[in-house]
């Protein structure tokens, strides 16, 4: 329960206020040419990490690398973050590449590649 009304707390106040990251796993995963099986999500370790601080936010898209035999990430700057308080949603923005991230307050996210493909899945907050 208290981690809930955090999430909620964190969630609803001003972007540039406070740092905070936010740990994305992804549970379903498809494109335009498959539904990814849950042996391949396993296999995959997808996830999303969010940075927020005051001077930028960072989102990281990660997976399993076979030849790194690691798992690795892409990390990019976002160009915009955008709090919907009607809808309580925030949602994270890189434009040239058409990719998005939107954090829903039932713990519940969205990744949109900008290249048909979407994974979603739950997150939590890792810090504070």
């Amino acid at each position: 329960m208290f981690h809930k009304f955090l999430v909620a707390l964190l969630f609803f106040m001003p972007v540039m206020v406070q740092a905070v990251e936010y740990h994305c796993i992804v549970e379903k995963k498809f494109d335009s040419e498959r539904e990814y099986t849950p042996a391949q999500i396993e296999k995959g370790k997808y996830s999303v990490q969010i940075e927020e601080n005051g001077d930028a936010t960072f989102v990281s898209r990660c997976s399993f690398s076979p030849s790194a035999q690691k798992v690795t990430c892409d990390r990019y700057q976002m160009d915009k973050v955008v709090q919907d308080n009607n809808v309580k949603v925030k949602k994270y923005y890189l434009f040239v590449s058409q990719f998005d991230v939107q954090l829903f307050p039932s713990l519940f996210f969205v990744e949109n590649n900008g290249r048909g493909g979407i994974a979603f899945g739950k997150y939590n907050v890792v810090a504070p």
